[in-house]
């Protein structure tokens, strides 16, 4: 009787990762970071679709039981036009409408406007992810994560909108015609 070894071969974090990631038809890459970043590992990603959601996934040197999904949103120029049309406190209670509605879409991301509430420029979603939650639960649980993650700039592109609206150009409202 002849046995067949069979070899398990346990994927690292950022290997489970990316493979999950590329089995969900995300566009994945290695990103190259400067020794000060004080990072691990860090992917590229993107969403599938036209325009794609970018966004990283980084491993902390310094907090090694995790990793980090992050994301920066530049707020559009055409918004920034408008923002500026306000007085500080009115942009405040933009901001403040728009990021409520942020955080109820994802209770657990931290979030960060840049430079600063009144004149915002950026804002930076960071997600924390630990590897023994990936190991417990699986891809299911990782992608509902990721899932929360990315609504977050749903959540802020449709609060500019509803407070500013802005069509893409080639979409004016067409006069209405009569049909007979």
């Amino acid at each position: 009787m002849s046995s067949i070894v069979v070899r398990c071969v346990e994927l690292s974090t950022r290997d489970l990762i990316t493979k999950w990631l590329v089995e969900e038809s995300f566009t994945v890459t290695k990103l190259e970071t400067p020794p000060e970043t004080r990072v691990s590992w860090s992917i590229g990603v993107s969403t599938p679709g036209v325009p794609g959601i970018k966004f990283s996934v980084i491993a902390p040197m310094d907090k090694q039981d995790r990793i980090i999904l992050v994301m920066g949103i530049a707020i559009s120029q055409e918004h920034k036009v408008e923002l500026e049309k306000l007085k500080p406190a009115e942009r405040v209670r933009v901001m403040h409408s728009i990021l409520s509605r942020t955080l109820s879409v994802c209770t657990d991301c931290k979030i960060a406007i840049q430079p600063d509430v009144v004149n915002p420029y950026t804002i930076a979603i960071n997600m924390e992810v630990f590897e023994e939650e990936i190991e417990r639960y699986g891809k299911p649980y990782f992608m509902r994560l990721l899932m929360r993650f990315l609504n977050t700039y749903l959540a802020i592109v449709s609060g500019f909108n509803e407070w500013f609206p802005i069509l893409p150009p080639g979409t004016r409202e067409k006069e209405p015609r009569t049909y007979m």
